[in-house]
């Protein structure tokens, strides 16, 4: 019996207006009122998936792909990208290609050369979850000591093979929305991971958990 329900949220929980179905709503209800666990697990950041997490009431939140769980009052942060590694190679980058669309994440804020609400908005409502961004012209002098991710606009697999290229051992790249950007996070960093600490926490066997989700992020915590 499944004791744990995992859900990714873009094109897989939410419909192609960002909305949950009522009737999607109303089966996880049921999930929750048996006792089934159930999790929210996302490459967004807390303030565009926290009213999703709320509104189904559920038990954890994982967001930017593991880096971040929410669990009641408890608050699970990773190692994420070291903030002077986040510098190093947003400037590389910017300084190779001045025109190409580059953000990075820090303490549930975006940092970017455009404004992202704009361009990954794609309803008025995710607009207005994303937030305006900390526009910048430059990357140097990011604020904290680690970044839970950076977001490259990607145009061919060079450009994707150049970002592995930059990487230290503990980082690596995945793509994402069907390949156009890449996403650098800490090799610790992973939906499945994630799953897993909360598993153990609530003394769930990982053979009892139903995950679902549709994009690269998803394969491990799918066939893991």
């Amino acid at each position: 019996m499944t004791k744990m329900i995992v859900l990714d949220l873009d094109d897989t929980l939410l419909r192609s207006d960002k909305t949950v179905s009522p009737y999607t709503e109303m089966v996880l209800k049921k999930a929750r009122d048996a006792g089934v666990k159930l999790v929210l697990a996302t490459g967004r950041p807390i303030r565009s998936s926290a009213p999703y997490h709320h509104q189904l009431q559920c038990d954890a939140l994982i967001c930017h792909n593991g880096n971040i769980i929410l669990c009641g009052e408890q608050v699970f942060s990773g190692p994420g990208v070291p903030i002077r590694e986040a510098e190093r190679i947003l400037t590389s980058l910017q300084k190779k290609y001045p025109n190409k669309k580059l953000s990075v994440e820090i303490n549930d804020r975006i940092y970017g050369n455009f404004d992202v609400s704009v361009v990954w908005g794609r309803t008025e409502r995710d607009r207005q979850m994303l937030g305006s961004p900390v526009m910048v012209s430059d990357f140097s002098g990011l604020p904290g000591d680690s970044a839970d991710k950076i977001l490259i606009e990607l145009a061919s697999d060079e450009e994707y093979r150049e970002v592995w290229g930059l990487l230290t051992l503990d980082l690596y790249a995945q793509p994402a929305d069907g390949g156009k950007l890449c996403i650098v996070m800490n090799k610790s960093t992973s939906k499945l991971n994630a799953v897993k600490q909360l598993a153990d926490l609530w003394n769930i066997p990982v053979s009892l958990v139903a995950a679902f989700g549709d994009d690269y992020n998803d394969i491990e915590m799918l066939s893991g």
